[in-house]
């Protein structure tokens, strides 16, 4: 008979955490993937998602789940090939900001504020040069703020996921705030 693995039983849960969100009025799913890479045999699981009734340049909020082949094959070989068998979840936003180092310092406060300094931030700042309006310095620039907890999951977080797509909306809460002022 097949089990499930790891990555599949904290999937569904999840998924499902992030899905009775949406039944309920809070957020609106925007899109999701499900990928098997057959390159280096990795899966991936992310599903996204704004506020909801969130205006069209909203703060778009990412959920990722992932493993690898040594994950995989250590659960399926029922051998030892890693020192904990399980899976990585990170947490996406995307947002527009206008000042850079204020505008980053605000969310870095927020966001450790909400998530009690738990998971590693990281931004990546961006911009859109068009080759018919070069313009410098512009107006906005394109955020993705990563929050990456830099420790695998198994079972036993599965309690978890539910506080994690809670806590990712009020992150999507706070950030729509800043991303207003």
């Amino acid at each position: 008979m097949f089990h499930p693995t790891v990555f599949d039983n904290i999937k569904v849960v999840l998924e499902g955490a992030v899905y009775d969100c949406d039944f309920e009025g809070a957020i609106s799913i925007t899109n999701r993937a499900d990928m098997m890479d057959m390159a280096t045999f990795q899966r991936l699981f992310q599903i996204e998602f704004t506020l909801a009734g969130a205006k069209e340049k909203a703060v778009i909020a990412q959920m990722q789940l992932r493993t690898t082949l040594s994950d995989i094959a250590s659960e399926q070989l029922e051998q030892s090939l890693v020192e904990r068998i399980g899976c990585t979840v990170c947490i996406h936003f995307q947002l527009a900001i206008h000042d850079i180092m204020t505008d980053a310092e605000k969310i870095t406060a927020a966001l450790n504020n909400i998530w009690g300094h738990r998971p590693h931030i990281t931004q990546y700042i961006g911009t859109r040069l068009d080759e018919h309006r070069l313009t410098w310095p512009p107006e906005r620039f394109e955020n993705k703020v990563t929050l990456d907890f830099h420790r695998k999951i198994d079972e036993g977080n599965i309690e978890d996921m539910r506080g994690l797509v809670e806590h990712s909306i009020e992150s999507l809460r706070v950030l729509e705030e800043l991303n207003r002022t």
